[in-house]
């Protein structure tokens, strides 16, 4: 197999390994495992994970408790060089950061789990890298693309490890599920770089339509990590959540909640036009295809507001939502890659 096609299966490979992780990081997000590992890049101090609490030392607790805080230290010193000195002392003023965790069997695995795919997309992303040098020569974007989207995934590594240090707190998931994102869509440009395969044509209109839903899905997904924050800051003082406190959250929760059914909109009119017109089949499906995954997110989200967000659904309408916006991201891409009509 030569370079050209190693480099698309190693780029692709890449792809659905993040898609992967959106499953991964919400399954570790929704049974509240993201600190079933204390430390980072092991858990408890080993490589494998222990199956039993007798394998960890009586005041493993207390050790893990004063790690943190040294690496907390560490965190606020360098956010005060940066210039950041109200992000660090936001941080270093909340106190629930030093709580200790005991450990859970199924927290420990299920989160270095995800950790272990995580390196598993970091090794596919390096070597669609190493194989997008044979396009140096005739198409050095698609190189450029792939490096930004390994230097992006490996950032995101390291971010995990301040996620944990800093014990899941509130602005660092929402950085670490965007920052995912990015990656994706950088390694879907290197990806679709130089194609001329792609189906059909796209006209100015639609491409502003595309443009508007991407725009709204990246709003969408931002309100929503930051709901999420606001729910679990709620759910510290109790498991069931009133419909009423639920609804009380502010202006953020009120935008998550308008713009799922914009968003619907939007693709239904863009799906409407190409099926009236019957052209481009296969991108057809892919806009129903997002359109239904917005209506699975409206589902979900109702269930969770009635139902004091059960697991199940949470997990779903936080796959849901990283499918729709990742296949967005796609939409976008081809729209501008698309030829356009002459008479356009």
């Amino acid at each position: 197999m030569d370079k050209a096609k190693l480099y698309h299966r190693f780029s692709g490979l890449t792809i659905v390994a993040v898609l992967v992780l959106f499953f991964l990081g919400g399954l570790v997000r929704v049974t509240g495992a993201g600190m079933g590992c204390p430390d980072w890049p092991k858990c408890f101090g080993q490589w494998v994970p222990p199956t039993s609490e007798d394998q960890l030392p009586a005041d493993y607790q207390e050790q893990y408790t004063e790690k943190r805080e040294k690496k907390i230290e560490r965190l606020i010193s360098v956010l005060n060089s940066m210039g950041m000195t109200q992000r660090a002392e936001e941080i270093q003023g909340t106190t629930w950061l030093l709580e200790p965790h005991a450990f859970n069997v199924g927290k420990a695995y299920t989160e270095y789990i995800n950790r272990l795919w995580g390196a598993l997309t970091g090794f596919f992303a390096l070597l669609a890298v190493v194989f997008s040098l044979s396009f140096w020569k005739t198409n050095k974007m698609k190189v450029v693309y792939t490096i930004i989207g390994l230097v992006l995934v490996g950032y995101n590594g390291w971010l995990g490890s301040i996620v944990v240090d800093t014990n899941l707190f509130g602005g660092m998931v929402t950085i670490h599920f965007i920052l995912a994102f990015l990656a994706v869509a950088f390694f879907m440009l290197g990806y679709s770089s130089g194609n001329t395969s792609l189906a059909g044509e796209s006209i100015s209109s639609r491409r502003g339509l595309i443009v508007f839903a991407l725009t709204i899905g990246l709003l969408q997904l931002i309100s929503g990590t930051l709901v999420r924050e606001e729910v679990d800051i709620l759910r510290r003082t109790s498991d069931l959540l009133p419909v009423d406190q639920i609804l009380m959250m502010g202006n953020v929760f009120a935008i998550h909640r308008i713009i799922a059914p914009i968003l619907a909109i939007v693709l239904l009119t863009i799906w409407y036009q190409d099926r009236k017109f019957h052209t481009r089949t296969r991108i057809r499906s892919w806009y129903l295809a997002a359109l239904i995954l917005v209506g699975i997110q409206i589902i979900t989200g109702t269930l969770n507001i009635w139902y004091s967000f059960p697991v199940v659904s949470q997990l779903v309408h936080v796959v849901a939502g990283s499918l729709m916006l990742s296949g967005l991201i796609y939409l976008t891409i081809h729209e501008f890659k698309a030829p356009s009509p002459i008479h356009a």
